[in-house]
């Protein structure tokens, strides 16, 4: 009986590392989505490939974007227009070319849905980014 447990635990634990270490469009999409819902656009733009010489520049950039986001002229101009939640639509994924397109249903805070696609690239790393 220990033995069989020690197993399942084993296979457990290895089937959440191959899960979680995978990075695939569609989760790198989801994620930041789900970041931009909680309005955490630091966290949104973790998912965003930066070279490692232009990391200052991307630190400048998250600071603006907070900045922005916190003054009640941009909170007004975005009122209606804040996503609330989204719902996988469909995928298009190019190996050869390393891109992928996932499209989702957006819902905004106004009650509208729209259809928007998110571009995904996949560097040099072998991860999935979003592309700006």
């Amino acid at each position: 009986m220990k033995k069989l447990l020690n197993f399942v635990f084993f296979v457990a634990i290895a089937f959440m590392l191959a899960c979680c270490g995978k990075s695939e469009p569609r989760t790198v999409a989801e994620k930041s989505l789900d970041c931009i819902i909680k309005q955490d656009y630091r966290g949104c733009l973790e998912y965003v490939y930066v070279p490692a010489d232009k990391q200052e520049e991307k630190e400048a950039l998250i600071n603006l974007i907070e900045a922005m986001m916190k003054s009640n002229k941009t909170k007004n101009a975005l009122k209606g227009k804040a996503p609330e939640s989204y719902e996988f639509v469909s995928e298009q994924v190019d190996d050869t070319q390393g891109t992928a397109t996932e499209v989702f249903n957006i819902k905004y805070s106004n009650g509208k849905t729209e259809q928007e696609g998110v571009k995904l690239k996949k560097e040099e790393d072998g991860k999935w980014y979003l592309e700006i």
